[in-house]
């Protein structure tokens, strides 16, 4: 490989949480002029802009040699429980000197997260986090201080005007794509995740919940069947999520329900459109809480205190029992629309505020940030 003219920053991330983090802040700084390439793997390869830079992911080998031909200079990795290439990655740029960024996009696993792959606690010199409860957090699992920094989620940085447009007819014409929640029905947005797949079935399985998306989807629609005439539901999967085996889950516990599978249609895009958002733990709640939205999230049988921790904030329902399902669910059908939130602005301010940081890491040899 030919080294570049120009020293490179590199972003990498393999899941779409890490992706939609990190991205923002890439094409901010490209537009800066910065010599900014795309890791050409994952979720960020096949959804970056087509005018930024990629580089193919090495085949293997000496990472560190990798990347000195490929003239990187900096890492941007957001982080992952399930792909281990950026956080590789990270460990060879720390290896050869390099300034690294670790960039949180959920409030759980903080630790984890820097040493999923078997390794030591990989500390980079900047790990950007959300908000001060991911602050807290991310301490009391013992990341060093020094290398946090608060900077808002840079992921939803466009969320706050998102919300300003969605007026009443933008959200009649997202229905009429939907085909759901037309002619006085509520819209109910459920947020999937693959969790059998990605926390197993049973608690063998390392990272066990307590549950799966095959608990949780039966038992709502076990609540909502008598609103049948009212209301429909709109399930959204994760970009991991195998749809056919939702599909089937879903005609076995759907009755009367109507509704069905999102295919067409952002996730943040239902959200918006609906008036009410279940879920399990994803940040879709999160984005729904920022809207003012009545939100419920559904963890029967947890035993995971990170994923309580991750959902736990005022106006945010919570069942952790199957037995506290229909009370939850009845107090959350009941919760009137509130105003949006004033995070949401202050995430407007990440990208920029994340591309300064890694502006000032690059020209600090040893990453003092």
């Amino acid at each position: 490989m030919t080294p570049p003219s120009r020293p490179v920053l590199l972003f990498a991330a393999a899941d779409p949480g890490g992706a939609n983090a990190i991205l923002p802040v890439a094409v901010l700084l490209a537009g800066r002029g910065a010599g900014v390439a795309i890791l050409d793997h994952g979720f960020l390869g096949r959804n970056a802009p087509a005018g930024l830079r990629r580089l193919p992911p090495p085949g293997g080998g000496d990472l560190e040699a990798w990347l000195d031909d490929a003239g990187v200079d900096g890492l941007c990795f957001g982080t992952s429980l399930a792909d281990r290439l950026p956080l590789s990655l990270a460990r060879a740029a720390r290896r050869r000197g390099l300034p690294v960024t670790g960039v949180l996009d959920n409030w759980m696993n903080y630790r984890a997260r820097l040493e999923m792959d078997g390794g030591p606690l990989l500390v980079p010199d900047l790990y950007a986090v959300m908000d001060d409860k991911a602050r807290d957090e991310a301490l009391a699992e013992g990341v060093p201080e020094h290398c946090l920094r608060v900077t808002g989620h840079p992921g939803l940085a466009g969320l706050a005007g998102e919300i300003a447009a969605a007026g009443p007819g933008w959200r009649r014409d997202v229905r009429a794509r939907l085909g759901l929640g037309r002619g006085g029905r509520d819209l109910i947005a459920f947020i999937g995740e693959p969790v059998a797949r990605d926390q197993g079935a049973g608690p063998e399985t390392p990272g066990w919940r307590g549950y799966t998306e095959r608990d949780v989807l039966p038992l709502l629609c076990e609540v909502l069947r008598p609103h049948a005439r009212t209301l429909d539901l709109a399930i959204v999967p994760h970009p991991r999520d195998d749809v056919a085996a939702l599909e089937d889950l879903w005609q076995q516990c759907r009755g009367e329900l109507g509704g069905g599978i999102v295919r067409d249609v952002a996730g943040r895009q239902v959200v918006l459109a609906a008036d009410r958002v279940a879920g399990m733990a994803s940040i879709l709640l999160y984005e729904a809480w920022l809207q003012g939205k009545p939100v419920l999230s559904l963890q029967p049988g947890l035993v995971r205190a990170d994923l309580e921790r991750s959902v736990r904030r005022p106006g945010i329902g919570l069942a952790t029992q199957s037995g506290q399902v229909p009370a939850a669910v009845a107090e959350w059908l009941a919760a009137g629309p509130g105003e949006p939130r004033p995070d949401g602005t202050r995430h407007g301010e990440a990208p920029a505020r994340l591309a300064d940081l890694i502006q000032h890491l690059a020209e600090r040899p040893h990453g003092e940030a």
